[in-house]
């Protein structure tokens, strides 16, 4: 048998995109079924993972993230490269075990101690009775949790903003508690376990890079190691660690190639359709994890090198976008007041006219899910 044809950028796009429900939308029987599908939602700011889902979702059902959240399907937490992340309820495990190492090794890097074999670790260890008894009686702030934690830890010689929050964050496996008014900065946490009602697994990390590197491939696939790598975030072990993990997957995966040399693994029955597969406009979020979870400079699956200064800015903001022919074709602003909502379409050049229809369409569908309640609008900005 002849050797695959190298992949083209258009044929991981289109590989991407399925995975993605880009494609075609998803409709799946629960919120959790969809959100692990799509492997991760990135969630710094909580209005934006509902508008990420409601993109790829097929009807008001699926895009439920609320109902997800409330009925603790999926959860929100600090996961991968240390940075918040909705996933569905079991893969936070394995994700926290895979992240654990990256926030210990943060910490002992602001505070030049071990976070638990050290004075000031043990320290820090014996306050979490604290932390974790005002967590049994319901959510807490992580100020608060700071406050209580300090006071008995006692003075320390370390200028480190919340410090002791750090260190529980750290260790123990904590979730953002939904509820109204919801907001960067205005987060309740709960100690996962509790709050989904499992005990984490005994699992170690090379079992939990296995499981991680299978929930990847399946979402954000064909990808390198390096890729893999980013997405995670770089801790120690470096890409040895993720060649073990796919190695290890066995017959699961196939290795393919890519036109610029690289060798890319994925699910060996994951979808990899046609490059010339239509695909419609599509709305993606601010942050959105399609355009977070490859390495940078492979990026161009879904959006060319000279857009990118447009959507990624100095302060690490990523600009909501929006999609024709499956890759970034400009960006979005989401306009809320009382009773309105409306979505300002800015393209970066001109949208071809059998678009425009379609663009607008595939804008005012989520609109409708995410503003259900609101007079909407949809319009070109200048």
């Amino acid at each position: 048998m002849a050797p695959a044809a190298p992949l083209t950028v258009r044929d991981l796009n289109r590989a991407t995109l399925a995975r993605q429900g880009l494609l075609e939308p998803i409709r799946a029987s629960s919120v959790g079924a969809a959100v692990k599908r799509l492997g991760s939602l990135q969630a710094q700011h909580s209005e934006w993972p509902p508008v990420a889902l409601a993109s790829r979702s097929a009807d008001a059902a699926t895009a439920d993230l609320a109902s997800g959240l409330n009925q603790r399907q999926v959860v929100r937490s600090s996961l991968m490269r240390i940075t918040i992340h909705t996933v569905i309820a079991t893969d936070l495990w394995p994700m926290f075990t895979v992240c654990q190492p990256m926030r210990f090794a943060q910490w002992r890097l602001l505070t030049k101690a071990d976070p638990i074999n050290s004075p000031l670790g043990r320290r820090m260890l014996a306050a979490h009775g604290v932390a974790l008894s005002a967590l049994a009686d319901g959510p807490v702030s992580s100020t608060e949790l700071d406050r209580l934690m300090a006071e008995e830890v006692g003075p320390i010689e370390i200028t480190v903003p919340r410090v002791c929050w750090r260190h529980l964050a750290a260790v123990v496996p904590l979730v953002h508690v939904p509820f109204d008014g919801e907001g960067y900065g205005r987060s309740r946490y709960a100690v996962a376990a509790d709050w989904v009602g499992i005990a984490r697994p005994d699992i170690d990390e090379a079992s939990a890079r296995i499981q991680v590197a299978r929930r990847y491939l399946a979402a954000f696939g064909p990808a390198s190691i390096n890729d893999l790598a980013a997405y995670v975030g770089r801790g120690r072990g470096g890409l040895g660690v993720w060649r073990e993990a796919i190695a290890r997957l066995g017959d699961e995966v196939i290795n393919l190639h890519a036109d610029d040399g690289r060798i890319l693994h994925d699910l060996a029955d994951a979808p990899r359709p046609p490059a010339h597969t239509e695909a419609p406009p599509r709305l993606l979020a601010r942050w959105d994890s399609l355009l977070l979870s490859h390495a940078p400079k492979a990026r161009d699956r879904i959006i060319g090198p000279h857009y990118r200064a447009a959507v990624f800015s100095k302060n690490a903001d990523v600009l909501p976008t929006f999609t024709i022919d499956g890759f970034v074709a400009g960006t979005w602003k989401l306009e809320r007041s009382a009773g309105t909502a409306q979505i300002a379409l800015h393209p970066f050049d001109t949208v071809p006219k059998n678009m425009e229809a379609s663009l607008i369409g595939e804008a005012e569908r989520v609109l409708a899910i995410v503003a259900a309640d609101s007079t909407r609008s949809v319009h070109f900005g200048g």
